[in-house]
């Protein structure tokens, strides 16, 4: 009995969330395929197959996929060089490159290629979507406000805004913002309440007001007069090659963009399965070119309103799509009631969420480092087009990374009082009175002997013998050295050899690890040193050479 109750409450869960996903996918799925270069209608024919692709294939039951304003202007722009926007000869152009970039995701998850999505550090990712929530939100204020549009980055368009606000429409901006107010306190309250349909609903009885008035406002257009068509035969297939680039382009797009909706809406305690997101992804593009569409691609903002609204499975995203096909059936007419500014509240809204501040917060209080990464990432999206955004982004993660990796962790070790304990000074007691010896220096250092790491380990000993006149013995605790290359043990010979100069003698102990213990057998590393023996601990190495 209690497994049935718990199906029904999963049941009317998923409806509800599919639901207020179809609330905003309805208008924003339209005005992203007028952003692409096609027909509106076309937005709801691409959010529908992309999210039966991707609940075919796809793993995050949170995740929404279509009609993408991230990729969208970046294809319409250099597809434009080759045919007039919303003309025939666009549109098979469009479907070709949805082809190529589904191909190519199916290709990473065939191959098992989903590690790429590791370019990607965490603070990277917020960084990401912060400047994508930026952009969501910068992007609808004219829609609300009843200003002209300017396509320009954040920083431009609010200039623009700024330059026009004389011609601001109170109607417009009354509407737009109550729907964000009347969402934002609905799902601060009740988080599972459809609180977009409700504010869909409302604003367009507001519009048929209006217009019994003959009040006009800004409104979407009628999508009705294109029908679907299979495009496969007729798609410029000689053009392949050309545009290759643009969708090996688009394709790392969709990862980067799929990838950080996996890492940041997700089941708390899962791991995601990025490869099987990607096939989803993949699929729905496929499936998007052979009804004539564009490529589709995760959505950050439907997928957080899936989670808020408290979807049990991925149901959730087949229904939104199913309520989108009922409306592509029997209420086209209703298109053209509803205003923009709602559409503007919405993603207003969804927008805001996905600027996780309390991530960004913890990280700025336990890591400066990482948030300036994090920090310089969103800017980097917010200023540049959100493409070269995210490559930048990726570099940034890459630089990060190899920082990490060739300047480990090599602290110097402290005697507690009283006893033959060496240990690092931050899990020691403050308290107490640390001793070190003058002639004396003791290293830890955390990480294997290669020729990325050697420069740092090299440069921390150098400057502990630059700094402390009276060193004689430099001991290194090796129980975390696990590997060591043959340029580091070049380059240790040359070290001793400096050190020798000044009188100060290099001796390695504590050396633990099998592979490391070998190579220091089969290089003879403690010969090289003039080590006589190999130490157990650090007492027995400072009372050999005392």
């Amino acid at each position: 009995m209690h497994s049935k109750v718990h199906n029904v409450m999963a049941w009317r869960q998923d409806i509800f969330a599919g639901l207020s996903v179809a609330a905003i996918a309805l208008p924003a799925q339209m005005a992203t395929a007028h952003l692409a270069g096609f027909p509106v209608i076309y937005g709801l024919y691409v959010f529908v197959v992309s999210s039966v692709g991707f609940f075919l294939f796809g793993s995050n039951r949170y995740l929404s996929c279509g009609a993408d304003s991230t990729i969208a202007p970046i294809f319409a722009v250099s597809l434009a060089g080759y045919a007039a926007l919303f003309s025939a000869q666009y549109m098979a152009l469009a479907s070709l490159l949805a082809l190529l970039v589904g191909g190519i995701l199916l290709a990473v998850y065939i191959f098992k290629l989903g590690w790429v999505a590791n370019l990607l550090s965490y603070p990277v990712t917020l960084g990401f979507l912060a400047g994508v929530s930026i952009h969501i939100i910068v992007s609808q204020l004219p829609s609300i406000l009843g200003l002209p549009h300017d396509l320009a980055s954040p920083f431009q368009a609010l200039y623009h805004l700024v330059l026009n606000i004389g011609q601001l429409n109170v109607i417009t901006t009354l509407i737009g913002g109550g729907v964000f107010a009347f969402i934002f306190w609905f799902s601060r309250q009740y988080k599972r309440f459809p609180a977009a349909l409700v504010a869909l609903t409302v604003s367009i009885t507001i519009e048929m007001a209006l217009n019994a008035n003959n009040i006009h406002i800004p409104t979407l257009s009628n999508p009705a007069g294109f029908e679907l068509h299979w495009a496969i035969i007729g798609l410029p297939w000689q053009q392949a090659l050309t545009i290759f680039p643009l969708a090996l382009l688009i394709a790392m797009i969709c990862i980067v963009q799929t990838s950080a909706v996996s890492n940041t809406i997700k089941d708390r305690n899962t791991t995601p399965n990025f490869n099987r997101d990607f096939a989803g992804i993949g699929l729905g593009s496929v499936l998007s070119g052979l009804i004539g569409g564009f490529p589709g691609n995760a959505s950050p903002p439907r997928s957080m309103l899936i989670q808020q609204t408290g979807a049990y499975s991925k149901w959730a995203a087949l229904f939104s799509a199913a309520v989108i096909c009922l409306v592509l059936l029997y209420a086209q007419n209703v298109f053209h009631l509803i205003p923009k500014a709602t559409l503007a509240g919405i993603l207003m809204y969804v927008g805001l969420s996905i600027f996780k501040w309390t991530e960004i917060k913890r990280i700025y209080q336990q890591n400066r480092q990482e948030f300036y990464l994090c920090l310089a990432t969103m800017l980097m999206i917010v200023t540049f087009r959100i493409d070269i955004g995210v490559m930048f982004g990726v570099l940034l993660s890459l630089l990060h990374s190899v920082f990490i990796i060739t300047r480990p962790n090599c602290e110097e070790l402290f005697r507690e009082p009283n006893c033959d304990h060496w240990g690092h000074r931050s899990r020691l007691n403050p308290e107490d009175n640390l001793s070190t010896e003058e002639d004396v220096a003791v290293l830890h250092f955390s990480a294997p002997l290669y020729f990325t790491t050697f420069s740092y380990f090299e440069e921390r000993i150098l400057q502990l013998a630059n700094t402390r006149p009276l060193l004689r013995l430099i001991i290194i605790d090796a129980s975390s050295i696990s590997d060591m290359d043959l340029t580091a043990v070049d380059k240790i010979e040359v070290l001793s050899q400096k050190l020798t100069h000044r009188n100060v003698t290099l001796v390695f102990v504590n050396i633990e690890h099998p592979r490391f213990r070998r190579l220091v057998e089969t290089t003879n590393l403690l010969t090289i040193l003039g080590q006589k023996t190999e130490y157990s601990s650090i007492e027995v190495a400072i009372s050999a050479h005392h």
